[in-house]
């Protein structure tokens, strides 16, 4: 987070594989998981570039498969779909977890804030990894927003301004 608040901070866009780039996230989670994770990726087209900063890209994304997979008791059910759509690539990433109550989401993109869990005391963290991913969002000209219900899952879109070409 300190190399982002600096004066000379910049992004490095350039032509990214999303099917790569993602087939990689996902079999890291997989291995690094402490429970039984099951991945579903949807791709419309099949083949998506999408122009980005490869390092920030990679860990937003990392950041929200991460959390999709750490609030799903028991078993991971995770949902990434990729499109393009008016000039923007839009990724969603859904899970069938323990979900956020509507109080709570206004604050989840805040820095140090974590949702109270109650008895969830195996989740750790400490509350920037979705700061970082809207503070990254907002740097790539993006957005990021929710769509939860508490015992149901989470649905986080991300999207991204493109410059038109497919």
């Amino acid at each position: 987070m300190s190399m982002e608040q600096r004066k000379t901070f910049r992004l490095n866009p350039e032509e990214l594989c999303m099917k790569e780039l993602l087939t990689n996230l996902i079999e890291q989670h997989k291995i690094k998981a402490d429970k039984p994770v099951n991945f579903l990726l949807s791709m419309e087209p099949e083949e998506i570039v999408a122009k980005a900063d490869r390092v920030h890209l990679y860990n937003i994304l990392s950041n929200l498969l991460d959390n999709a997979v750490k609030y799903s008791p028991n078993e991971a059910d995770v949902s990434i779909s990729i499109r393009k759509e008016n000039n923007e690539l839009v990724i969603e990433v859904s899970d069938k977890g323990i979900g956020i109550a509507p109080e709570k989401q206004p604050r989840i993109f805040d820095k140090f804030y974590r949702v109270p869990t109650g008895n969830l005391h195996n989740v750790k963290g400490f509350g920037l990894g979705l700061f970082y991913v809207k503070t990254l969002t907002d740097k790539m000209g993006g957005e990021i927003s929710v769509r939860s219900s508490v015992g149901k899952g989470s649905t986080f879109t991300f999207k991204l301004p493109q410059d038109g070409k497919e």
